[in-house]
């Protein structure tokens, strides 16, 4: 065998740590542009928005509620300054209007008070929606995180595989004792966009790189390869080992 032949074993080593980086590359392209995340991601945002809209309510019904106990109280306080006018006594007409003053303010304190009611009441509803839904939230939050953990952990670890093969292919490379063959072996590599197996084994009348089962005059002419050339498949151009 001619010593570019003889290297063809070491070159087919060569293409299955090649397969393997590749492997890594688009796993962890995959991985960047999943789907899935970006949907759990989504979707978590959106649960961020709603529990912000939801404290904002819930403080927004507690505002209400102040504000409506702060009307009553300031009502209640101007009918004892009232009463305590009235009970000072002084004339029929003062009397008479602090009167149809303190019934007056009376009413208002009813009206303020059913606005207190209603306020209590829509920041109880408030309160329990928010704790209703806010457990489906953190879930939402909790999912995300867990799937972007798991995947920054995945793409950690192809990161320091990527970086093993690449060190040992650099070594075998630089070991490869046929300089020609080795280009014209990542020249067929890396054409028309990269990825493609450019050596393989040739068994059973199959080539080992494009799966094409070789007719038997193309079989017979791949066979008959003069020990002077390498070997290559009839439809992909792959570098076959006989």
């Amino acid at each position: 065998m001619t010593p570019s032949r003889s290297s063809l074993p070491t070159l087919l080593e060569l293409q299955g740590l090649d397969s393997r980086l590749l492997t890594t590359v688009n796993r962890a392209r995959s991985l960047q542009s999943s789907e899935s995340v970006a949907a759990l991601l989504r979707r978590r945002a959106q649960a961020i928005a709603a529990s912000r809209d939801l404290d904002a309510a819930k403080a927004e019904a507690e505002t209400a509620v102040v504000a409506a106990e702060t009307k009553v109280a300031e009502i209640q306080s101007r009918i004892e300054r009232d009463e305590k006018r009235l009970n000072a006594g002084g004339t029929s007409k003062d009397l008479l209007g602090i009167q149809h003053q303190i019934e007056s303010l009376t009413a208002q304190r009813a009206v303020a008070e059913e606005e207190q009611l209603a306020a209590m009441d829509n920041a109880e509803e408030v309160a329990a929606d928010r704790e209703r839904k806010l457990p489906l939230l953190r879930a939402a939050d909790a999912e995300a995180r867990a799937a972007v953990a798991e995947r920054d952990a995945e793409l950690a670890a192809l990161k320091t595989e990527h970086e093993r093969l690449t060190g040992e292919r650099a070594r075998m490379a630089a070991a490869f004792p046929d300089a020609g063959l080795l280009a014209r072996y990542d020249e067929h590599r890396t054409a028309r966009g990269g990825g493609r197996i450019a050596v393989a084994r040739y068994e059973d009348g199959t080539c080992g790189a494009c799966g094409t089962r070789l007719s038997p005059a193309d079989a017979a002419a791949l066979e008959a390869t003069p020990e002077s050339a390498i070997p290559q498949c009839p439809e992909c151009a792959a570098m076959l080992l006989l």
